[in-house]
């Protein structure tokens, strides 16, 4: 069966929500897991942070390339490679006995994750034609959006029934068959790209994009990423410790508030619908804001600690799609995968100062001065978004797009 015969079968738009499900619900089952698995085969904690350190370095330093390499050489290939690699990356980790099979397992599986990140949807993407393209872009990154929070949920209840009969090592290891089967299944599943650059290299491509993100016209959408990505830092690094100084250690409790959270975020990323006909520099900004508003609340316990933790999650749903489909109006088809690889480095170095930044305040002022703190931030940066897209015009205006969609392959 080829890719033309699945579309048969089922649209594109489908395919692209059911890989998205099932490759997120395959990290999410190892998110849940490694460091379990990790400490039980000995690593001392300094050398787990190190480890981890190490592989967001090494994550961070191949993002950008691997999607130059997208554009490059086609967004089918690289899915199909970037799966295979993320799926052998998690088997190897998952059938280690020993610490170097480990720390291989980890360096593969991250290499793959970059290598596939932002294909999927530059796929599905570069396929919409210009009539009504502005609302067929939003709905297919929606779709996208709710399809891996929906991916989240599942991985969450896959580790509290499995986990009841499985070892980690053997669920992370059944992570790792589920990507490698969705790598087998691309061929089948998504029609060929034809690569847009000649003969240029992948270098050229690399710095003509990365050239465009730190141009002027991309500022207010890096400010609505910077202010996403510390609120979303803020919120993944105070909960569970706001939950076991409100109700102590109780793992089962942690799974079933993560689970709540999540379904929270799908709920936020499904609503966003309605903000289809809203201006994402000025809403985006304020979605942002609203998600740490809770945050700020239950840090003083203005707010119930769940409640209020379901809440911020679910304007961050919201927020991450209106920032996305912004970021693919932008975005050029030529080099769509390359600036979308760009961006996540700057959502990656937003990530890791932010994380940093909380354990210093922590240490100096507590989890709420933390919290204050880093809303704040983002809500600065938040601001500074529509203010920069009112001198910037030109920050507003959707990139350019050449391909139409062929014959029963429409995503929208």
């Amino acid at each position: 069966m080829a890719a033309d015969t699945a579309s048969d079968a089922l649209p594109l738009r489908t395919r692209y929500a059911l890989f998205s499900l099932f490759s997120v619900s395959a990290d999410f089952v190892y998110g849940a897991v490694f460091v379990t698995v990790l400490l039980h085969r000995g690593v001392e904690p300094w050398a787990l942070g190190s480890m981890l350190a190490a592989n967001i370095a090494l994550g961070m330093v191949l993002e950008a390339p691997s999607g130059a390499l997208g554009d490059r050489y086609g967004h089918r290939r690289l899915l199909c490679a970037g799966l295979a690699a993320w799926g052998a990356g998690f088997a190897v980790f998952g059938s280690a006995e020993g610490i170097p099979a480990t720390v291989l397992g980890l360096a593969l599986g991250v290499c793959g994750h970059s290598l596939q990140s932002g294909t999927l949807t530059a796929i599905v993407v570069n396929r919409i034609g210009a009539h009504d393209r502005a609302s067929r872009v939003r709905r297919a990154v929606r779709l996208g959006q709710v399809a891996a929070r929906g991916g989240s949920v599942l991985g969450a209840a896959s580790v509290l029934v499995g986990g009841s009969w499985a070892r980690a090592d053997t669920l992370v290891l059944a992570a790792g068959a589920s990507l490698v089967l969705l790598a087998a299944l691309t061929p089948l599943c998504f029609p060929p790209d034809r690569p847009r650059h000649g003969h240029s290299s992948v270098l050229a491509i690399l710095r003509a994009s990365v050239a465009t993100i730190a141009g002027q016209r991309f500022w207010p959408l890096v400010s609505l990423t910077v202010s996403t990505g510390v609120v979303m830092a803020a919120l993944i690094m105070s909960w569970q410790p706001l939950l076991l100084d409100a109700y102590g250690e109780d793992v089962r409790r942690n799974g079933l508030v993560l689970l709540v959270m999540t379904l929270g975020l799908m709920a936020g990323a499904a609503c966003s619908r309605f903000t289809d006909r809203l201006r994402p520099q000025v809403w985006g900004p304020v979605f942002a804001v609203a998600t740490g508003a809770p945050l700020v609340l239950l840090a003083f316990g203005r707010v119930p600690l769940v409640p209020g933790l379901v809440v911020a999650e679910f304007f961050l749903g919201v927020t991450g799609v209106v920032s996305a489909a912004w970021q693919q109006l932008m975005y050029s088809d030529a080099n769509r995968n390359t600036m979308f690889s760009a961006m996540a480095v700057v959502s990656g170095v937003t990530y890791a100062a932010t994380q940093w930044s909380f354990g210093w305040l922590w240490e100096l002022g507590g989890i709420p001065v933390a919290i204050c703190v880093l809303v704040a931030a983002s809500a600065v940066a938040a601001l500074l978004t529509p203010l920069s897209a009112r001198l910037l015009p030109a920050a507003v205006r959707a990139g350019p797009s050449s391909v139409e969609p062929r014959s029963g392959e429409h995503s929208g």
